[in-house]
C-alpha cells in the first residue's frame, strides 16, 4: 500500500471517530429545565440574587404575588441569596422544581418547595 493511501485511510478513520464523538456529547447534554419562584407576601417586593455555579447571574425583583422563572442545565448549581431571608442561601435549587417565598416569623422570608413544574 502506498504512503499517501495509508495516510488516507488514516485520517478517514480519525475524522470518523470525531464525528462519532460529537454526535454522543451532544446526546449526553441533557435537557433545560425551568426553576420557578412564586412571591406569595402580601405587600413586600422579595430583592434575591441569582447564583448559577457561585457567581451572580441576575437581580430579581419579585412582586407579591407574582412569579419568576427560567430554564437551566439541570447540572448546574443554582442558589437564590434573598433580602430578609431566614437563610443566606437558598439551594441547590432543582431544575424543574416550583418553589415559593414565604413570609415567616419577624418579617422575614423563607423558600419552601412547591413540587414539579
Amino acid at each position: 500500500m502506498h504512503t499517501s493511501l495509508r495516510r488516507a485511510l488514516a485520517a478517514a478513520v480519525v475524522l470518523a471517530a470525531l464525528v462519532l464523538t460529537a454526535g454522543a456529547a451532544q446526546a449526553a447534554v441533557p435537557e433545560k429545565a425551568a426553576i420557578s419562584v412564586t412571591n406569595t407576601q402580601d405587600q413586600r417586593v422579595a430583592y434575591c440574587t441569582l447564583l448559577i455555579d457561585g457567581r451572580a447571574q441576575s437581580k430579581l425583583a419579585i412582586r407579591p404575588g407574582k412569579t419568576w422563572s427560567d430554564a437551566f442545565d439541570p447540572r448546574r448549581e443554582i442558589l437564590l441569596v434573598c433580602d430578609r431571608a431566614t437563610s443566606l442561601r437558598f439551594g441547590p435549587l432543582k431544575a424543574g422544581t416550583r418553589y415559593r417565598l414565604v413570609e415567616s416569623e419577624g418579617a422575614k422570608i423563607q423558600l419552601t418547595e412547591d413540587g414539579p413544574s
